[in-house]
């Protein structure tokens, strides 16, 4: 998600029916990115997520 986004967001407020739209339409274009990312950047991405989630939770 963009920074403008963000910003529309947080312009919203909470109980308006224009922030869940804008949240849906947001989600829709992340999923829509992540479907046109290549293998390699896929396998990027998921391998940074993984890391970060074993830092976090170290025994």
């Amino acid at each position: 998600m963009d920074d403008n986004f963000i910003k529309e967001l947080r312009r919203t407020s909470r109980n308006d029916k224009q922030r869940s739209e804008l949240l849906i339409s947001g989600m829709k274009a992340v999923l829509q990115e992540r479907k046109e990312e290549t293998r390699i950047k896929r396998w990027m991405r998921m391998y940074r997520d993984k890391k970060r989630l074993t830092r976090k939770f170290k025994p």
